[in-house]
């Protein structure tokens, strides 16, 4: 395309086919992976971001005091805004602003392709994570690991699955509310977070309980040292129950470790035998783990 200012034919077929090929893409990341190949081979363009409102959405350019920036926003309805923001070096400027009006009417017809796409991406997001901790709900795991387990399996990888239950926790609402309920699973969630790496996956599936996925481990030992770590942190931990009083509450938890493909190979006998582990590990008592065994697993745990 020749970076024009003027909208001809040329390059009103050009925008359409651009749209066409957004909408086929799946996901606005890939939207704007493409988007930035596009500009930097048309029009020179080398780094941008994109905000829906206060949400950044994409940034491609790192922080550097040297760079300006031309600004651009797109009303997308009475509330919602989409803003552009393409960053340059001050010598670049004229061959950045000989485009830039026709990048402003490229992106106001993208815009509604962008917005959907935004819209689609927060949708999915909001039905695979948990809202109370921001971490990831039972659905999640259930698309996540039917890609991992394969993947695992090829690159002979093992996987632990630390399945992890607060002792005692309806006791807590028993005795307070489910509002310090939420606060001792958000501590809990935390606690999470600080002690696994972040390749890790963590998810909570009940009330109050969380299943952490450790990618590539070495053997039992290492899904061990975690639970170990877990349990430590988590019985240290003091949740305000009061305010006023600054009454504290101290928790303690238990964990099931299950590994694969050594004590499971499918999706529904990892949550199996994870929560045949945990069982074991409450009925030990209490800040304890239990290893899966196979003998353990004629167990009823209803």
């Amino acid at each position: 395309m020749n970076n024009t200012t003027q909208l001809n034919y040329n390059n009103i077929k050009t925008i359409i086919s651009l749209n066409k090929h957004l909408i086929s893409l799946k996901d606005v990341n890939e939207i704007f992976k493409y988007l930035s190949s596009y500009l930097k081979e048309d029009f020179n363009i080398y780094q941008f971001s994109v905000k829906i409102n206060n949400d950044l959405i994409f940034m491609n350019c790192k922080e550097n005091e040297k760079l300006s920036n031309e600004d651009f926003i797109i009303k997308l309805n009475q509330e919602d805004q989409l803003t552009i923001s393409i960053f340059y070096f001050d010598e670049e400027f004229n061959v950045i602003n000989d485009g830039i009006d026709l990048i402003k009417t490229i992106f106001n017809i993208l815009s509604q392709t962008i917005y959907n796409k935004y819209l689609e991406y927060k949708l999915k997001k909001i039905t695979l994570i948990d809202t109370l901790t921001g971490l990831y709900n039972r659905q999640y795991l259930d698309q996540y690991l039917r890609s991992a387990l394969p993947l695992s399996r090829r690159e002979d990888k093992k996987i632990g699955f630390l399945k992890i239950g607060i002792d005692h926790f309806k006791a807590v609402i028993d005795e307070f509310d489910y509002l310090i309920g939420d606060k001792v699973v958000v501590e809990l969630a935390k606690t999470l977070e600080e002690d696994v790496r972040t390749s890790d996956i963590i998810a909570r599936v009940e009330s109050d309980e969380f299943l952490v996925i450790l990618h590539n481990i070495v053997d039992e030992e290492n899904a061990i040292m975690v639970a170990e770590k877990i349990i430590n942190h988590f019985k240290d931990l003091k949740v305000i129950v009061n305010d006023r009083t600054k009454q504290t509450l101290m928790k303690t938890l238990c964990v099931g470790i299950a590994i694969y493909p050594d004590d499971a190979e499918r999706v529904d006998e990892i949550f199996r035998s994870s929560d045949i582990a945990l069982y074991e590990a409450k009925n030990k008592g209490r800040s304890t783990y239990f290893k899966f065994q196979k003998e353990s697993d004629t167990i009823d745990l209803f």
